[in-house]
Protein backbone atom coordinates (compact mmCIF):
# COMPACT_ATOMS: atom_id res chain seq x y z
CA UNK A 1 0.00 0.00 0.00
CA UNK A 2 1.31 3.47 -0.86
CA UNK A 3 0.35 6.78 0.68
CA UNK A 4 -1.46 9.45 -1.34
CA UNK A 5 0.98 12.01 -2.70
CA UNK A 6 -0.55 14.84 -0.70
CA UNK A 7 0.05 13.06 2.59
CA UNK A 8 3.43 11.50 1.96
CA UNK A 9 6.08 12.81 4.26
CA UNK A 10 8.79 14.55 2.27
CA UNK A 11 9.99 17.26 4.64
CA UNK A 12 12.41 17.11 7.51
CA UNK A 13 9.93 19.15 9.56
CA UNK A 14 6.77 17.04 9.90
CA UNK A 15 5.25 19.01 12.76
CA UNK A 16 2.32 20.32 10.70
CA UNK A 17 2.04 17.87 7.81
CA UNK A 18 2.97 14.24 7.37
CA UNK A 19 1.68 10.70 7.45
CA UNK A 20 2.22 7.60 9.53
CA UNK A 21 2.02 4.25 7.81
CA UNK A 22 1.76 1.46 10.37
CA UNK A 23 3.86 -1.64 9.97
CA UNK A 24 2.24 -5.09 9.94
CA UNK A 25 3.61 -6.08 13.36
CA UNK A 26 0.85 -7.81 15.35
CA UNK A 27 2.12 -7.44 18.90
CA UNK A 28 5.00 -6.40 21.11
CA UNK A 29 5.24 -8.30 24.38
CA UNK A 30 7.57 -7.21 27.16
CA UNK A 31 8.45 -8.19 30.70
CA UNK A 32 10.74 -10.48 32.60
CA UNK A 33 10.13 -14.12 31.76
CA UNK A 34 7.99 -13.43 28.69
CA UNK A 35 10.21 -15.57 26.45
CA UNK A 36 8.90 -18.63 28.30
CA UNK A 37 5.57 -18.08 26.56
CA UNK A 38 6.80 -18.54 22.99
CA UNK A 39 4.85 -21.78 22.49
CA UNK A 40 1.56 -19.98 23.05
CA UNK A 41 2.77 -16.90 21.15
CA UNK A 42 3.40 -18.82 17.95
CA UNK A 43 -0.05 -20.38 18.28
CA UNK A 44 -1.54 -16.90 17.88
CA UNK A 45 0.08 -16.85 14.44
CA UNK A 46 -1.44 -20.20 13.51
CA UNK A 47 2.02 -21.82 13.65
CA UNK A 48 3.14 -25.04 15.32
CA UNK A 49 6.61 -25.81 13.92
CA UNK A 50 9.20 -23.32 15.17
CA UNK A 51 12.76 -23.05 13.88
CA UNK A 52 15.24 -20.96 15.89
CA UNK A 53 17.80 -18.69 14.20
CA UNK A 54 20.64 -17.55 16.47
CA UNK A 55 24.40 -17.25 16.92
CA UNK A 56 27.14 -19.28 18.55
CA UNK A 57 27.62 -17.23 21.69
CA UNK A 58 24.02 -17.39 22.90
CA UNK A 59 23.71 -21.09 22.12
CA UNK A 60 27.03 -22.27 23.57
CA UNK A 61 27.87 -19.78 26.33
CA UNK A 62 24.47 -19.15 27.90
CA UNK A 63 21.38 -21.22 28.79
CA UNK A 64 19.14 -18.93 26.71
CA UNK A 65 18.67 -21.13 23.64
CA UNK A 66 18.36 -24.42 25.50
CA UNK A 67 15.77 -22.90 27.84
CA UNK A 68 13.69 -21.61 24.93
CA UNK A 69 13.97 -24.89 23.07
CA UNK A 70 12.69 -26.62 26.19
CA UNK A 71 9.82 -24.17 26.64
CA UNK A 72 8.75 -24.69 23.02
CA UNK A 73 8.45 -28.44 23.61
CA UNK A 74 7.12 -30.33 20.62
CA UNK A 75 6.76 -27.08 18.69
CA UNK A 76 10.53 -26.87 18.29
CA UNK A 77 11.71 -28.48 15.04
CA UNK A 78 15.24 -27.12 14.70
CA UNK A 79 17.92 -24.58 15.58
CA UNK A 80 20.55 -22.95 13.41
CA UNK A 81 23.28 -21.32 15.50
CA UNK A 82 25.88 -20.27 12.93
CA UNK A 83 24.74 -16.69 12.31
CA UNK A 84 27.76 -14.44 12.64
CA UNK A 85 28.17 -10.68 12.82
CA UNK A 86 26.63 -8.75 9.89
CA UNK A 87 24.61 -11.77 8.70
CA UNK A 88 26.83 -13.46 6.07
CA UNK A 89 24.90 -14.77 3.07
CA UNK A 90 26.45 -18.27 3.12
CA UNK A 91 25.03 -18.95 6.60
CA UNK A 92 21.65 -17.58 5.54
CA UNK A 93 21.52 -19.96 2.58
CA UNK A 94 22.50 -22.92 4.75
CA UNK A 95 19.83 -22.06 7.32
CA UNK A 96 17.20 -21.58 4.62
CA UNK A 97 17.76 -25.11 3.36
CA UNK A 98 17.41 -26.54 6.87
CA UNK A 99 14.22 -24.56 7.49
CA UNK A 100 12.67 -25.98 4.35
CA UNK A 101 13.76 -29.52 5.22
CA UNK A 102 12.08 -29.33 8.63
CA UNK A 103 8.86 -27.85 7.16
CA UNK A 104 8.96 -25.11 9.79
CA UNK A 105 6.07 -22.66 9.66
CA UNK A 106 7.54 -19.90 11.87
CA UNK A 107 11.05 -18.58 12.48
CA UNK A 108 12.12 -17.40 15.93
CA UNK A 109 15.18 -15.16 15.81
CA UNK A 110 17.04 -14.82 19.10
CA UNK A 111 19.92 -12.41 19.56
CA UNK A 112 21.03 -9.12 18.08
CA UNK A 113 20.57 -7.52 14.71
CA UNK A 114 22.36 -10.24 12.77
CA UNK A 115 20.10 -13.19 13.74
CA UNK A 116 16.99 -11.02 13.39
CA UNK A 117 17.97 -9.74 9.96
CA UNK A 118 19.05 -13.25 8.96
CA UNK A 119 15.64 -14.67 9.84
CA UNK A 120 14.02 -11.99 7.69
CA UNK A 121 16.41 -12.75 4.82
CA UNK A 122 15.65 -16.47 5.14
CA UNK A 123 11.92 -15.75 5.01
CA UNK A 124 12.50 -13.65 1.91
CA UNK A 125 14.46 -16.40 0.16
CA UNK A 126 11.79 -18.96 1.00
CA UNK A 127 9.16 -16.65 -0.44
CA UNK A 128 11.17 -16.25 -3.65
CA UNK A 129 11.32 -20.03 -3.99
CA UNK A 130 7.78 -20.95 -2.86
CA UNK A 131 5.70 -17.73 -3.02
CA UNK A 132 4.75 -18.44 0.61
CA UNK A 133 5.63 -16.08 3.44
CA UNK A 134 6.84 -17.67 6.67
CA UNK A 135 6.30 -15.37 9.69
CA UNK A 136 9.08 -14.45 12.09
CA UNK A 137 9.08 -13.77 15.82
CA UNK A 138 11.96 -11.67 17.17
CA UNK A 139 13.44 -12.15 20.65
CA UNK A 140 16.16 -9.48 20.89
CA UNK A 141 19.04 -9.68 23.34
CA UNK A 142 20.71 -6.41 22.27
CA UNK A 143 19.53 -2.87 21.57
CA UNK A 144 20.28 -2.84 17.82
CA UNK A 145 16.55 -2.74 16.91
CA UNK A 146 16.43 -4.81 13.72
CA UNK A 147 13.09 -6.14 14.97
CA UNK A 148 10.89 -3.21 13.97
CA UNK A 149 11.75 -2.78 10.29
CA UNK A 150 10.89 -4.34 6.96
CA UNK A 151 14.54 -4.35 5.92
CA UNK A 152 16.85 -7.35 6.13
CA UNK A 153 20.51 -6.43 5.84
CA UNK A 154 23.11 -9.07 5.13
CA UNK A 155 26.69 -9.34 3.88
CA UNK A 156 27.58 -10.71 0.47
CA UNK A 157 30.52 -12.99 -0.21
CA UNK A 158 32.35 -9.84 -1.34
CA UNK A 159 31.80 -8.33 2.14
CA UNK A 160 29.33 -5.73 0.92
CA UNK A 161 26.29 -4.91 3.05
CA UNK A 162 23.08 -5.09 1.04
CA UNK A 163 19.43 -5.52 1.95
CA UNK A 164 16.07 -6.81 0.86
CA UNK A 165 12.90 -5.06 1.91
CA UNK A 166 9.22 -5.98 2.08
CA UNK A 167 6.43 -5.23 4.59
CA UNK A 168 5.99 -8.97 5.20
CA UNK A 169 9.52 -9.12 6.61
CA UNK A 170 8.55 -7.14 9.71
CA UNK A 171 8.51 -9.65 12.59
CA UNK A 172 4.90 -10.39 13.50
CA UNK A 173 5.72 -10.48 17.22
CA UNK A 174 8.55 -8.93 19.21
CA UNK A 175 9.31 -10.30 22.69
CA UNK A 176 11.45 -8.24 25.08
CA UNK A 177 12.56 -10.27 28.11
CA UNK A 178 14.86 -8.48 30.54
CA UNK A 179 15.92 -11.79 32.06
CA UNK A 180 17.50 -12.81 28.75
CA UNK A 181 19.25 -9.47 28.34
CA UNK A 182 21.45 -9.97 31.41
CA UNK A 183 23.38 -12.63 29.48
CA UNK A 184 24.45 -10.04 26.92
CA UNK A 185 27.99 -8.76 27.66
CA UNK A 186 27.91 -5.21 28.98
CA UNK A 187 30.16 -3.86 26.22
CA UNK A 188 27.84 -5.24 23.54
CA UNK A 189 24.74 -4.11 25.41
CA UNK A 190 25.79 -0.50 25.89
CA UNK A 191 27.34 -0.10 22.43
CA UNK A 192 24.13 -1.30 20.79
CA UNK A 193 22.38 1.22 23.03
CA UNK A 194 24.23 3.89 21.07
CA UNK A 195 22.94 2.19 17.93
CA UNK A 196 19.41 2.73 19.25
CA UNK A 197 20.33 6.36 19.97
CA UNK A 198 21.52 6.62 16.37
CA UNK A 199 18.11 5.39 15.18
CA UNK A 200 16.24 7.85 17.37
CA UNK A 201 18.24 10.94 16.44
CA UNK A 202 18.41 10.20 12.72
CA UNK A 203 14.65 9.65 12.63
CA UNK A 204 14.20 13.24 13.78
CA UNK A 205 15.32 14.41 10.34
CA UNK A 206 14.11 11.43 8.30
CA UNK A 207 11.78 12.75 5.55
CA UNK A 208 9.26 9.92 6.05
CA UNK A 209 9.11 10.10 9.84
CA UNK A 210 5.88 11.60 11.15
CA UNK A 211 5.75 13.82 14.20
CA UNK A 212 3.23 11.44 15.83
CA UNK A 213 4.07 8.78 16.84
CA UNK A 214 7.56 8.38 15.37
CA UNK A 215 9.44 11.52 16.38
CA UNK A 216 7.77 11.97 19.75
CA UNK A 217 8.61 8.39 20.68
CA UNK A 218 12.14 8.86 19.38
CA UNK A 219 12.58 11.84 21.70
CA UNK A 220 11.41 9.86 24.73
CA UNK A 221 13.73 7.06 23.68
CA UNK A 222 16.66 9.50 23.61
CA UNK A 223 15.80 10.61 27.14
CA UNK A 224 15.65 7.04 28.43
CA UNK A 225 18.84 5.98 26.63
CA UNK A 226 20.78 8.87 28.18
CA UNK A 227 19.33 7.93 31.59
CA UNK A 228 19.47 4.14 31.66
CA UNK A 229 22.58 3.27 29.64
CA UNK A 230 24.90 4.69 32.34
CA UNK A 231 22.80 2.96 35.02
CA UNK A 232 23.01 -0.32 33.15
CA UNK A 233 26.77 0.08 32.90
CA UNK A 234 27.10 0.64 36.65
CA UNK A 235 24.71 -2.21 37.49
CA UNK A 236 25.13 -4.69 34.60
CA UNK A 237 23.24 -7.55 36.24
CA UNK A 238 20.04 -5.56 36.70
CA UNK A 239 17.27 -6.97 34.52
CA UNK A 240 15.14 -3.94 35.43
CA UNK A 241 17.49 -1.44 33.76
CA UNK A 242 17.77 -3.73 30.76
CA UNK A 243 14.00 -4.09 30.53
CA UNK A 244 13.61 -0.31 30.51
CA UNK A 245 16.24 -0.03 27.80
CA UNK A 246 14.41 -2.57 25.65
CA UNK A 247 11.39 -0.27 25.68
CA UNK A 248 13.60 2.70 24.84
CA UNK A 249 15.05 0.76 21.93
CA UNK A 250 11.59 -0.07 20.60
CA UNK A 251 10.60 3.58 20.82
CA UNK A 252 13.82 4.63 19.07
CA UNK A 253 12.70 2.95 15.85
CA UNK A 254 8.99 2.53 16.46
CA UNK A 255 7.54 0.36 13.68
CA UNK A 256 6.56 2.29 10.59
CA UNK A 257 6.97 1.47 6.93
CA UNK A 258 9.71 3.35 5.15
CA UNK A 259 12.05 2.65 2.29
CA UNK A 260 15.73 3.40 1.94
CA UNK A 261 18.18 4.08 4.72
CA UNK A 262 17.73 5.82 8.05
CA UNK A 263 20.39 8.49 7.70
CA UNK A 264 24.02 9.36 7.00
CA UNK A 265 25.40 7.90 10.23
CA UNK A 266 23.72 4.60 9.42
CA UNK A 267 25.02 4.60 5.85
CA UNK A 268 28.56 5.18 7.05
CA UNK A 269 28.09 2.49 9.68
CA UNK A 270 27.01 -0.07 7.08
CA UNK A 271 30.07 0.73 4.98
CA UNK A 272 32.39 0.34 7.96
CA UNK A 273 30.73 -2.62 9.65
CA UNK A 274 30.43 -5.19 6.90
CA UNK A 275 33.71 -4.35 5.16
CA UNK A 276 35.93 -4.22 8.23
CA UNK A 277 33.96 -6.42 10.63
CA UNK A 278 33.22 -3.65 13.11
CA UNK A 279 30.21 -4.40 15.36
CA UNK A 280 26.91 -2.60 14.64
CA UNK A 281 26.94 -0.70 17.91
CA UNK A 282 30.53 0.45 17.61
CA UNK A 283 29.94 1.91 14.16
CA UNK A 284 27.31 4.21 15.67
CA UNK A 285 29.71 5.10 18.48
CA UNK A 286 32.17 6.20 15.80
CA UNK A 287 29.89 8.01 13.34
CA UNK A 288 26.90 9.55 15.11
CA UNK A 289 28.55 12.51 16.87
CA UNK A 290 30.58 13.72 13.86
CA UNK A 291 27.55 13.38 11.58
CA UNK A 292 25.54 15.56 13.96
CA UNK A 293 28.30 18.16 13.91
CA UNK A 294 28.22 18.09 10.10
CA UNK A 295 24.43 18.47 10.03
CA UNK A 296 24.66 21.36 12.49
CA UNK A 297 26.87 23.46 10.22
CA UNK A 298 25.53 22.45 6.79
CA UNK A 299 21.82 21.54 7.08
CA UNK A 300 19.77 24.13 8.94
CA UNK A 301 16.46 22.27 8.70
CA UNK A 302 18.03 19.10 10.07
CA UNK A 303 19.88 21.08 12.74
CA UNK A 304 16.53 22.42 13.97
CA UNK A 305 15.32 18.87 14.52
CA UNK A 306 18.54 17.75 16.18
CA UNK A 307 18.44 20.70 18.58
CA UNK A 308 15.13 19.39 19.98
CA UNK A 309 17.15 16.71 21.79
CA UNK A 310 18.51 19.15 24.39
CA UNK A 311 15.14 19.46 26.13
CA UNK A 312 14.94 15.67 26.48
CA UNK A 313 18.35 15.17 28.06
CA UNK A 314 17.95 17.76 30.80
CA UNK A 315 19.52 20.68 28.95
CA UNK A 316 16.44 22.56 27.82
CA UNK A 317 17.35 25.56 29.96
CA UNK A 318 20.65 25.85 28.10
CA UNK A 319 19.16 26.09 24.60
CA UNK A 320 20.40 29.19 22.80
CA UNK A 321 17.77 29.38 20.08
CA UNK A 322 20.54 29.11 17.49
CA UNK A 323 19.95 25.74 15.81
CA UNK A 324 23.58 25.34 14.71
CA UNK A 325 24.92 25.99 18.20
CA UNK A 326 22.32 23.76 19.84
CA UNK A 327 22.75 20.91 17.35
CA UNK A 328 26.52 21.03 17.88
CA UNK A 329 25.85 20.77 21.62
CA UNK A 330 23.78 17.64 20.99
CA UNK A 331 26.70 16.17 19.07
CA UNK A 332 29.04 16.88 21.98
CA UNK A 333 26.61 15.32 24.45
CA UNK A 334 26.42 12.19 22.30
CA UNK A 335 30.22 12.03 22.14
CA UNK A 336 30.33 12.44 25.91
CA UNK A 337 27.88 9.59 26.46
CA UNK A 338 29.90 7.35 24.15
CA UNK A 339 33.02 8.13 26.15
CA UNK A 340 31.31 7.62 29.53
CA UNK A 341 30.19 4.20 28.37
CA UNK A 342 33.77 3.31 27.42
CA UNK A 343 33.23 3.22 23.67
CA UNK A 344 35.44 6.04 22.42
CA UNK A 345 37.64 4.44 19.78
CA UNK A 346 39.34 4.90 16.42
CA UNK A 347 39.42 3.05 13.12
CA UNK A 348 43.04 2.12 13.83
CA UNK A 349 41.86 0.13 16.87
CA UNK A 350 39.57 -1.86 14.57
CA UNK A 351 42.40 -2.49 12.09
CA UNK A 352 40.93 -0.44 9.25
CA UNK A 353 43.88 0.10 6.89
CA UNK A 354 45.02 3.72 6.48
CA UNK A 355 43.98 5.43 3.28
CA UNK A 356 40.53 3.83 3.02
CA UNK A 357 38.60 7.09 3.37
CA UNK A 358 37.54 7.37 -0.27
CA UNK A 359 36.54 3.70 -0.56
CA UNK A 360 34.42 3.92 2.59
CA UNK A 361 32.73 7.11 1.40
CA UNK A 362 31.99 5.55 -2.00
CA UNK A 363 30.40 2.56 -0.28
CA UNK A 364 28.41 4.74 2.13
CA UNK A 365 26.91 7.14 -0.41
CA UNK A 366 24.62 5.94 -3.19
CA UNK A 367 25.70 8.72 -5.57
CA UNK A 368 29.36 8.29 -4.73
CA UNK A 369 31.48 11.30 -5.66
CA UNK A 370 28.40 13.06 -7.00
CA UNK A 371 26.86 13.19 -3.52
CA UNK A 372 27.03 16.72 -2.08
CA UNK A 373 28.45 15.37 1.19
CA UNK A 374 31.11 13.17 -0.40
CA UNK A 375 34.08 15.28 0.70
CA UNK A 376 32.51 15.84 4.14
CA UNK A 377 32.18 12.07 4.61
CA UNK A 378 35.78 11.54 3.48
CA UNK A 379 36.85 14.11 6.07
CA UNK A 380 34.79 12.47 8.83
CA UNK A 381 36.22 9.04 8.05
CA UNK A 382 39.71 10.52 8.06
CA UNK A 383 39.10 12.01 11.50
CA UNK A 384 37.98 8.62 12.83
CA UNK A 385 41.47 7.24 12.37
CA UNK A 386 42.49 9.45 15.27
CA UNK A 387 45.24 11.17 13.31
CA UNK A 388 45.83 14.84 12.60
CA UNK A 389 47.16 14.62 9.02
CA UNK A 390 45.49 16.53 6.22
CA UNK A 391 42.60 14.71 4.50
CA UNK A 392 43.43 12.55 1.49
CA UNK A 393 41.39 14.76 -0.88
Amino acid sequence: MSLPTVTKGNNVDSSLQGAYQASPIKSMIYGRGTSKNLASIIETLGASRAFIITGQSLSTKTPVIKDIEKSLGNSHVGTFNKIAQHAPILAIREAKNLVRETRADVLISIGGGSPIDSAKAIAYQIFVETRIWIPTVAVPTTLSVAETTQNAGFTTEEKKKIAVSHPELVPKVVVYDGDLAVYTPTNLWTSTGIRALDHAIELLYHPLASEIPTKRLALTAISDLFTYLPLSLSDPTSPVHRQKLFLAAYASLFPFLYTGGVGLSHSMGHALGATYNIPHGITSCLTLAPVLELKARTQKEEAVQISRVLAYIGLGAEETGNCEVDARRVGREVAGLVERLGHKSTLIQYKVPPGEEVNIALHALVKGKEHPDFQNVVDIIHSLYGREEKSVM
